[in-house]
């Protein structure tokens, strides 16, 4: 039997990592921090704020880029970006920023729905790029989860 090739070694986990659903499980949402407003406009506004993911793996990996359309209540809210390379180590947490662009008239319609509930359902679906070892694969994201609004909290 060969020894594997140390050029072959990275390849060789990048295919592990994404040759099937069982070896490679979607990190799970946490939480998230640091929500702020970067710009106010009429028409469309940006907020930014990180996500707080585990990674339940067994490998690290590396997040090149992430996309989501994102919904509260049904209502189209904006597309969350982040085009940052975030380092991510073996069963732990990490965070990723998103900046979120909005359409002011929606945003209404969903500031309507935060007041008069006191949990929203919020939906994101896009897609998520990650890789090791430089071998990168575009992944499908999909979440939806019921979440608590501040003006509630006693």
């Amino acid at each position: 039997m060969k020894p594997i090739s140390s050029s072959l070694l990275p390849l060789l986990l990048a295919g592990l990592l994404f040759a099937g659903c069982n070896v490679f499980k979607m990190p799970e949402y946490i939480s998230y921090n640091q929500f702020r407003v970067e710009k106010w406009g009429l028409g469309e506004s940006t907020v930014a704020l990180n996500l707080v993911y585990r990674n339940p793996n067994k490998v690290g990996f590396q997040v090149r880029r992430t996309e989501a359309d994102v919904y509260i209540d049904g209502v189209y809210l904006g597309k969350a970006v982040s085009d940052t390379l975030i380092k991510v180590d073996k069963k732990s947490d990490f965070e990723i920023p998103i900046l979120v662009r909005t359409d002011m008239k929606n945003l209404v319609r969903n500031a309507w729905s935060a007041l008069t509930n006191k949990t929203v359902l919020v939906t994101a679906k896009g897609t998520l790029t990650a890789g090791v070892a430089g071998v990168f694969k575009t992944i499908p994201l999909d979440y939806e989860g019921r979440h608590e609004m501040g003006l509630f909290e006693p």
